[in-house]
């Protein structure tokens, strides 16, 4: 019944194509599903769950994507495409669609032009080289982007692709597998290892061109000279050629060796391979391929990929990330002398890897859950705002079992027992099993990650007792004997229950999948759910003889028909290896001081049709925090990158944007930055707001201190009182000395690293010596609905108003009061010291006018803390937002790269390595 239901909805899909999908109505919908069941064999299927699913799919949409490119970079793509014949792009396209009808083909249409028209005409004779950047999000499905991208590059006129797959086997295995089935169109395991030509994926559509593969899907299969010698298939020849190698330095040096052969000097004695254009895909730009050396000390792997394209005249170097903040950062300038020895062969390094051509920002779609829909937002520029989904729970309780640092020495301490928050996140994973397949989500794959340690020995016993547990828990549930069923109805009333209904109300696209069940329904499918479940240690040792879990087979989907349900337990080789498919529940523990790692995170962000609600987070108070900082500065950052590319900027003027942009204080801040290095940021025109507070009573109180010798040193206030009922809604002064308002931030207690008072300070001071922010308007900002005033003692007198409230987003933290949508910002309070009346105003008329008027803006918000049971409910929570003017030519403030806090792990060395990644 699944495939004529899939056949009915492929059928439908073909039908819509001939409307604009951004027109397509229910009415439309409906019109062309009653054609389905005139054809003959689709009467029994559910015409409402075809209905339904088919305007799900229709109300799925994408933003267009930005893109910053160079002066030099002329389009080209429009005036070929006649000449091209996309033989592999169309059986692409219809592989895509085949296999999933609501994948939005036609927006990969549109973007994989986009990018190939900022790639270099492949038919153009002579040298050159192209250096560009396609960020997207954590999980968002970049392979796919780069897969049409490469289908396409080919048929334009590309010969040698080569796929640079992170620094894992496994990762490098799954890339050649998607490789192999979006874009080979056969096995290439079986054709290398075996001579047999079994087709996969795109295979089973005819296609002209025949693609040869020089790596395969093998465990083993990563590049080799004497296989690619074996094949002996020319790099060209007619037919197209391909790699997908791991970022390894002997696997580098063995294809630049092999490519040398087919080198010859030019006219500097150099050696090149000619008129062979290349294609480089850099998955994970960030991770390893940036040097993090200098000019001349240059780190391996970034020399090596540099000289592998210095190798050839024509060449594109096309860099995918998520976290493209270390790739902006790579110096323009380089050392063109600089030389590498491969083996015993000298070879010219070339240029490093800033992508100085062009920059693609992709713009997830709607369905996409990431940071802004997990954690709440809102888009002061844009007006656009999140709530955030309840997906978040707490995993405090690690110690004893899992000290909080795992070093020398302790890593021989292994645990007994593992923390009761992991065994309540895989009972919450059994949950999920068994609800997914109420939803009609049986075949589909279910996964846990669980990631709490680097070491080998302790990812092993971390494995071995989660399938103790997850073995005692199913004898209970298939004997229906001992504590777990009731375990689990609990958990399943009191957190699933209302955590679907909150993710109903709060998701921001329809999903009529996700519905309630009662506890019956999945008590009925708990037995079929858990008895599937599968736990795995994910690392790179290979031998058992020295573990106790034996379970290290490799993760592959693909071999699982009917849906593998799998509880992966891992290092690396899960934060930065293969993605965990249909993964709903994360138990994440490891706090490292790396940005990127910490980005890594978020391999739960992703798609989740129709378990969203299901999907949990088990984490600590300190990640989430910290999670939190640098994707709000990602987000913002975004929006420049936006910004500039309305105003056709390039690459070179973002780096130079974000080099000084005021996210950087919490993207360095979670860096581990070189000591002497030295960033400058500015605040022209922005917004800067404690949007996380300290809730110690022992900070809270400091803090109130500190606000009320504020209030005591400026006097009496102008009162201000709402419309209609003339209550007091705000106290505000004007014309404040910049001296008070730096006073007031350096007494001012908080770990957020945007609101770091020697850096806001010193920026005030700096625009000081220019005449600049000499001058402040403050405000207070009250609640006109209080019942119970509070007095604040202003000097002169004592006056009486209502406290503010703000929604604690952070339920379960024990450290911090985190304000719903991350804005501590009333709508309203934006405005208070501009006279700008009733009229309303777009965000950028707002920044000017207040440019205009050189008016800079504290709000302080001292908040009704009644609510928090933790603290005295007679000192408000202060809180505070800070509004910049724009300023022409602003003097940014220095400040060190330093970790805001320190205590994070040090560093990613683990043996969680594969033998030969040295």
């Amino acid at each position: 019944m699944n495939n004529i239901f899939d056949s009915a909805r492929n059928i439908a899909h073909v039908l819509l194509q001939r409307y604009d999908r951004k027109l397509v109505t229910n009415e439309i919908i409906s019109t062309e599903v009653e054609n389905i069941f005139l054809m003959p064999g689709f009467d029994l299927i559910d015409r409402d769950e075809l209905l339904t699913k088919l305007e799900d799919d229709f109300e799925i949409y994408s933003k267009e994507a930005t893109l910053l490119v160079a002066e030099d970079v002329k389009p080209w793509l429009y005036n070929e495409k006649s000449k091209i014949n996309f033989d592999l792009w169309s059986r692409y396209k219809i592989y895509k669609t085949n296999e999933d009808p609501s994948f939005p083909i036609n927006d990969l249409d549109d973007l994989t032009d986009k990018i190939l028209d900022k790639c270099v005409n492949p038919k153009i004779k002579g040298r050159w080289d192209r250096r560009g950047m396609v960020v997207g999000n954590v999980q968002s499905g970049k392979t796919a982007n780069y897969t049409g991208l490469i289908n396409k590059a080919t048929d334009a006129g590309y010969r040698l692709i080569i796929v640079i797959a992170g620094i894992h086997n496994s990762l490098r295995a799954q890339t050649q597998n998607r490789i192999d089935d979006g874009f080979i169109g056969r096995d290439s395991s079986d054709f290398i290892l075996r001579q047999r030509n079994i087709k996969t994926g795109v295979g089973h559509i005819k296609a002209e061109t025949q693609i040869y593969s020089f790596t395969s899907s093998d465990d083993k299969g990563d590049f080799n000279r004497n296989i690619a010698t074996r094949l002996n298939v020319p790099i060209s020849g007619q037919s197209p050629t391909v790699l997908v190698i791991k970022k390894n330095k002997s696997i580098l040096e063995n294809l630049i060796l092999w490519l040398y052969q087919f080198a010859k000097e030019d006219e500097n004695g150099d050696a090149k391979v000619f008129d062979v254009p290349l294609l480089v895909i850099d998955d994970e730009a960030d991770n390893a391929s940036v040097n993090s050396g200098n000019e001349i000390d240059v780190r391996t792997i970034n020399r090596l990929i540099r000289t592998l394209l210095n190798l050839f005249n024509q060449n594109t170097f096309i860099g995918y990330t998520a976290t493209p903040y270390a790739n902006v950062f790579i110096p323009s300038s380089w050392s063109e002398n600089l030389e590498s020895m491969v083996k015993d062969i000298k070879l010219k390094v070339g240029e490093d890897l800033f992508p100085r051509d062009f920059i693609v920002n992709i713009p997830p779609p709607s369905n996409y859950i990431g940071a802004t829909q997990v954690f709440g937002y809102v888009n002061n520029e844009t007006g656009e705002e999140y709530e955030g989904l309840d997906i978040i729970r707490p995993a405090e309780d690690q110690e004893p079992h899992i000290p909080k640092r795992i070093n020398k020495n302790n890593k021989e301490n292994l645990p007994e027992d593992i923390p009761e928050t992991l065994k309540k996140a895989i009972k919450s994973f059994i949950i999920t099993c068994a609800v997914r397949r109420l939803r009609k989500q049986e075949n589909k794959h279910n996964s846990m990650l669980i990631h709490v340690a680097l070491y080998v020995a302790w990812i092993d016993r971390i494995a071995w007792l989660v399938n103790e547990i997850v073995r005692d828990y199913k004898l209970q549930i298939r004997s229906g004997q001992g504590r777990v069923l009731k375990e689990l109805q609990e958990l399943y009333e009191n957190d699933f229950v209302p955590t679907t209904d909150n993710v109903l109300k709060n998701l921001n696209y329809t999903d009529r999948k996700i519905t309630q069940h009662s506890w019956e329904e999945v008590k009925k499918t708990l037995i079929d759910a858990v008895m599937k479940i599968d736990v795995r240690a994910v690392h790179g040792t290979k031998s058992t003889r020295s573990l106790e879990y034996h379970n290290i087979e490799d993760i592959k989907y693909d071999n699982y028909e009917n849906g593998l349900s799998v509880i992966a337990v891992g290092g690396n080789r899960l934060s930065r290896g293969i993605t965990l498919e249909g993964l709903s529940i994360s138990y994440y523990l490891r706090a490292s001081r790396l940005y990127d790692s910490l980005m890594q995170m978020g391999r739960w962000f992703g798609y989740r049709p129709g378990y969203a609600d299901l999907c949990r987070l088990f984490t600590t108070e300190q990640l989430i925090n910290w999670y939190q900082h640098i994707t709000l500065a990602s987000e913002e950052m975004k929006t420049d990158f936006d910004n500039m590319s309305a105003e056709n900027k390039k690459p070179v003027d973002y780096r130079l944007k974000i080099r000084t942009h005021s996210g950087m204080l919490s993207i360095t801040g979670a860096g581990k930055m070189k000591e002497h290095e030295k960033i400058q940021v500015g605040f022209s025109g922005q917004i800067i707001q404690t949007y996380q507070l300290l809730k110690n009573q022992q900070t809270v109180t400091a803090n109130f201190n500190n606000f009320r010798n504020l209030l005591i040193r400026m006097g009496g206030p102008e009162k201000m009182f709402t419309a209609k009922s003339r209550k007091l809604n705000r106290l505000i002064w004007k014309e404040i000395d910049s001296e008070l308002i730096i006073d007031f931030l350096t007494g001012f207690r908080t770990d957020l690293p945007k609101a770091r008072a020697d850096v806001l300070n010193g920026y005030i001071r700096k625009q000081n010596r220019h005449g600049n922010l000499e001058k402040w308007t403050v405000a207070v900002a009250l609640n006109s609905l209080a019942e119970n005033p509070f007095y604040f003692n202003c000097g002169v007198e004592e006056i009486p108003g209502g406290l503010p409230k703000r929604t604690n987003t952070n339920k379960f933290g024990r450290e911090t009061y985190t304000i719903s949508r991350n804005n501590i910002l009333g709508v309203d309070d934006k405005t208070i010291d501009l006279d700008i009346g009733k009229r309303e105003y777009e965000e950028e008329q707002l920044k000017q006018i207040r440019a205009e008027a050189g008016k800079s803006l504290l709000v302080i918000y001292p908040l009704d803390t009644k609510e928090e049971k933790t603290l005295d409910d007679n000192i408000p929570l202060i809180g505070w937002a800070i509004i910049f003017p724009k300023i022409e030519n602003e003097d940014k403030v220095e400040f060190a790269a330093r970790p805001f806090l320190d205590d994070f792990e040090e560093t990613q060395n683990d043996d969680d390595l594969d033998e030969d990644n040295v």
